[in-house]
């Protein structure tokens, strides 16, 4: 996904994605762009883990990629990516598409 804002608001947004999503903020290296949320009650349970990588592409313009797996190498248990598509969606709606 690409979308008109700095690294900064990118951030900022996919925070509040992972906010009104249930998810928290388990990790972070801001200096590669790597962002890990957890969708475990707590922060090292089971459940669906979720990295956000951000770069920006051009001044102005960020790409955010978004994937899931599994904690602790669980099998094929529900829908594989749930949480991440539900971040993708609320960052869609907070943060402008890049034409």
């Amino acid at each position: 996904m690409t979308f008109l804002a700095s690294t900064g608001e990118a951030v900022t947004a996919l925070e509040e994605a992972a906010r009104r999503t249930g998810m928290q903020h388990l990790s972070s290296d801001p200096a590669t762009g790597i962002f890990v949320f957890t969708a475990g009650r707590m922060v090292l349970a089971f459940g669906e883990k979720v990295t956000a990588r951000v770069r920006e592409v051009a001044p102005g313009t960020v790409q955010v990629t978004l994937s899931a797996n599994l904690q602790f190498g669980l099998g094929n248990v529900g829908r594989n990516g749930a949480g991440r598509d539900r971040m993708a969606d609320a960052l869609a709606q907070l943060l402008p598409p890049a034409a």
